[in-house]
């Protein structure tokens, strides 16, 4: 079924690709698909969403943007109330598709020219999106590969002042430039919205979390005053079920003293220091390749001495 279909993402917004993720109203899913091709995933159940994330991607934008296409995967979906919420990795052998080569492969795409590149919509062809960009000199390769999940990363911080939601929304929008997928109660939690539900699928659903240590977030964990207090719970009980767990990174932005204060829970634990000063680029960059499990390359091993 991989080679037969592909998955067309068409965006009328020019944010929509530049990052990891973005959303489609279920109103919109399988608009312009022949009935015929939606049926096998036409209940949209966990079987059905795991197919499609199995297909190639075309991430395209409507015509009047003139933007670049990109070719890549779904590698995550997540139902909303109205929408599908998804993550996404491009190919990176794959490089960004020009308007003009995009349009002119339109009839070989199964893409109407006329309403279908003039609508946001996610759409399924019964199209061999790799044949047809190799056919087209666009790929060396007639096949795709299939992409890894962006990480996700979930922030845990205290509200100790505008200036600091500030600094944690500029971390985690710096993150997702950087390919990480950040949950962010300033970006995704709804007025009405139950905070602790949140902060139970957020803390679960995440493969790391981040723990802004603040002297104000240290303090309010010890005490269990408020959100801190609660999400310092689910922490500790993560780490009693899952012992050795690198799940939880403690984040250093501290003014005061030497030696960073860190909660009880996180105690002797690696922690990366993003307190204002200048090493705070380079922490950052540890920051993210850990978050990518890039690690450092390990030296040879070199052979044994000689006697002397």
């Amino acid at each position: 079924m991989q080679n037969a279909y592909y998955n067309l993402l068409m965006s009328g917004n020019a944010e929509a690709w530049t990052g990891t993720s973005w959303a489609m109203e279920y109103t919109r899913v399988f608009e312009h698909t022949h009935d015929d091709v939606k049926r096998p995933f036409a209940a949209l159940d966990d079987t059905a969403i795991a197919s499609l994330m199995n297909l190639p991607t075309l991430f395209a934008y409507e015509k009047y943007l003139r933007a670049p296409s990109r070719v890549g995967r779904i590698t995550e979906v997540t139902r909303r109330q109205t929408e599908f919420a998804f993550t996404f990795a491009f190919d990176p052998t794959v490089s960004p598709m020009p308007y003009d080569t995009f349009t002119s492969l339109l009839r070989d795409l199964d893409i109407d020219p006329k309403w279908e590149v003039n609508r946001s919509h996610w759409a399924v062809k019964n199209v061999d999106l790799a044949r047809v960009l190799h056919t087209a000199g666009f790929v060396s390769s007639p096949s795709l590969q299939p992409q890894a999940r962006p990480p996700r990363v979930f922030i845990s911080y205290s509200w100790d002042s505008p200036e600091h939601r500030a600094w944690v929304a500029n971390l985690a929008s710096s993150l997702r430039r950087d390919g990480v997928d950040v949950i962010l109660d300033q970006w995704q939690l709804g007025l009405g919205e139950e905070l602790s539900t949140f902060m139970v699928n957020g803390v679960r659903e995440s493969d790391r979390v981040l723990v802004i240590c603040t002297e104000q977030y240290v303090r309010k964990g010890k005490e269990r005053q408020g959100g801190v207090g609660y999400e310092q719970m689910l922490v500790s009980s993560q780490i009693m079920q899952s012992v050795g767990t690198n799940k939880f990174v403690p984040v250093v932005r501290q003014t005061q003293g030497i030696a960073p204060v860190l909660p009880d829970d996180l105690a002797g634990r690696m922690y990366v220091d993003l307190s204002d000063g200048p090493n705070a680029a380079v922490a950052y960059q540890q920051l993210v390749h850990n978050l990518h499990n890039i690690r450092a390359p390990l030296p040879p091993l070199g052979p044994r001495p000689a006697a002397s």
